[in-house]
């Protein structure tokens, strides 16, 4: 299957491209001036190579836009079946009533996600053909849940004592192939897909991708999650199958095979700091992802808020589900089309203001006295998954196709730290509500939103290289 690019699709890129026009950053400029008056070590090379996409790439692209595009629409239907603001705690606390435990989701989540990227770099860097890797991983994110699912479904008078431990073992699993997944797609763009197309696939994916899991959880969810105790063996069964047929997608893809040798080895770990310490822009970068990963912090307790306040109804679970996909929808249309036209550092900066408000709509709504205006907090939540989605466009602009999976394991890593904060703040809010962890986040999203503005615009970067080369 092979589709010819639109004619509406090439000219609307050309416009954009030549309304950004050249230019001329002086921060930029210093930036070259700097990495070319350096000591250049042994066999390395520049970090901020013009980026480039391979020529047979660009001719398949618009079928593999199509794929990528299918395997995200179906990605997304599993993952609003596993909501990690709402079913996932929300699961938790129909079989534990501790609070640390609720509070021990976002580190598993992102601990696991964080490091075994790390260690899949170096081979995924040298695999001849990236795309390979797509439906392995997505394949085998199906099968925590295939097995949690069985369990509920026809075990669960055997579980009740080990439930919580196996729910978290099979919990960090899955987010650990996660982990791989996430940075396999992002190498797979960075291949596939020019630099300046990657926000159409993301507002593409937004705009067909939520409906259709907005549908999905209406028609298939609904009568599971508004049963007494909800059905949560039948949720979980339904989010692995869908990930086995996102990953039977992927393999459709068309890739042709890299043609360059592989790379002398280095440890992953000690190559992830190299990079950091030759790299500023990849070093500011990190340190916004660990800015924005303190919103993951508070994430559980998001639902928790909510179910406390008068008014909670079981069928909101699923209105706040469908909510935060329309959020993603949105900013991820909004975004996206920001990021072609502007550069991802300007889509970056919007995302990193509009995550400022996102723990305060809930503190806000909390004097209300009631649930039935609670889902407005979740249409802002839609805003996380697409500012990580557009760090990693971020990354991706940094350096050439080589380098994407160590720059983006390392990013992902380098998420990890804030997230060892979240027993405490479980426990925190557990004792004395959430105001104190939701005013501090939303401190810290200042702070990421002020160092956005100090980050360059990869295209610029590579402007002023090729035009020096």
């Amino acid at each position: 299957m092979h589709l010819a690019a639109s004619d509406d699709f090439s000219t609307e890129h050309s416009m954009e491209d030549a309304e950004s026009g050249p230019v001329t950053s002086s921060a930029a400029a210093d930036a070259v001036e700097v990495r070319k008056a350096a000591p250049q070590p042994s066999g390395a090379s520049d970090p901020h190579p013009v980026a480039s996409v391979q020529p047979a790439a660009l001719d398949r692209e618009s079928h593999n836009t199509l794929v990528l595009v299918l395997h995200q629409v179906l990605f997304r239907v599993a993952w609003v079946f596993k909501t990690e603001s709402v079913l996932m705690p929300a699961f938790l606390d129909s079989i534990t009533t501790n609070g640390w435990l609720r509070g021990m989701l976002p580190p598993l989540n992102r601990l696991a996600q964080s490091i075994t990227p790390l260690f899949l770099s170096g081979r995924l860097r040298d695999t001849p053909v990236k795309s390979h890797w797509l439906p392995r991983t997505t394949f085998l994110m199906g099968l925590p849940f295939l097995i949690l699912g069985a369990l509920l479904t026809w075990l669960p008078s055997k579980l009740p004592g080990l439930l919580p431990v196996v729910f978290l073992t099979l919990y960090t699993v899955f987010f650990a192939l996660s982990g791989l997944n996430q940075a396999v797609l992002s190498t797979v763009h960075g291949k596939l897909i020019a630099p300046h197309r990657r926000g159409r696939l993301m507002a593409i994916v937004g705009y067909t991708g939520s409906p259709v899991a907005i549908v999905a959880a209406w028609f298939i969810m609904q009568p599971w999650v508004e049963q007494s105790p909800p059905v949560f063996g039948s949720v979980f069964l339904f989010t692995g199958f869908a990930f086995l047929a996102a990953g039977c997608v992927a393999l459709l893809l068309a890739e042709t095979a890299d043609n360059h040798p592989p790379a002398h080895s280095r440890r992953s770990v000690s190559e992830a700091l190299y990079w950091l310490r030759r790299d500023q822009h990849l070093r500011r970068m990190c340190l916004l992802s660990s800015l924005v990963a303190f919103s993951m912090v508070i994430f559980p307790h998001y639902q928790r808020i909510g179910r406390e306040m008068p008014g909670y109804a079981g069928r909101m679970l699923l209105i706040w589900v469908i909510c935060q996909n329309l959020g993603a929808a949105l900013f991820s249309w909004l975004a996206g089309r920001i990021a072609d036209r502007r550069g991802t550092r300007a889509a970056l900066r919007l995302l990193t203001l509009a995550g400022v408000i996102a723990p305060i709509i809930p503190l806000l709504l909390r004097t209300t006295d009631t649930a039935s205006l609670y889902w407005i907090t979740f249409i802002w939540l839609g805003i996380v998954p697409v500012t990580a989605r557009m760090q990693l466009n971020y990354v991706l602009e940094l350096t050439d196709q080589p380098r994407h999976p160590i720059y983006v394991s390392t990013t992902v890593l380098c998420t990890a730290p804030p997230i060892l904060l979240a027993p405490l703040v479980g426990e925190i809010v557990a004792r004395f509500g959430c105001t104190l962890p939701f005013s501090s986040v939303a401190c810290i999203s200042i702070l990421a939103f002020a160092l956005t503005l100090l980050m360059i615009e990869p295209r610029q970067l590579s402007s002023i290289e090729a035009d020096r080369a």
